[in-house]
């Protein structure tokens, strides 16, 4: 029998969007017309990737996650998610996210123009 580990994420050239599952029973999708910017950092060993759309921000916690914010600027992204900690090795190239937090960001209100003469 093969133990073969989970995957935090996915790329498909023909991705229009990426789905962020935030649970089994809940996930969101983004296209990818409405990503503004990445931010990476890198601090002890843990890596954070912010990408951030139009009408939400995810912020990302793991391992090797340059590869996942080279793919979400290539616009082949298709899917995230967060795995547990004990599922990651050390010493592996491939990313890891053991955190995946999402936030919707505030929409600015628009003023209507009281159209009285």
């Amino acid at each position: 029998m093969e133990n073969k580990l989970p995957e935090c994420y996915a790329c498909d050239m023909r991705a229009r969007g990426v789905r962020v599952d935030l649970s089994p029973q809940k996930s969101l999708v983004l296209p990818h017309e409405h990503f503004a910017f990445a931010e990476f950092s890198a601090d002890d060993g843990m890596d954070s990737l912010k990408l951030v759309f139009l009408s939400h921000e995810i912020v990302l916690v793991g391992h090797q996650l340059r590869r996942i914010e080279n793919a979400i600027l290539n616009r082949d992204l298709c899917w995230l998610c967060a795995c547990a900690e004990k599922f990651h090795q050390p010493n592996s190239d491939r990313p890891f996210i053991t955190s995946l937090t999402v936030r919707i960001l505030e929409q600015p209100h628009t003023a209507l123009k009281d159209t009285k003469d």
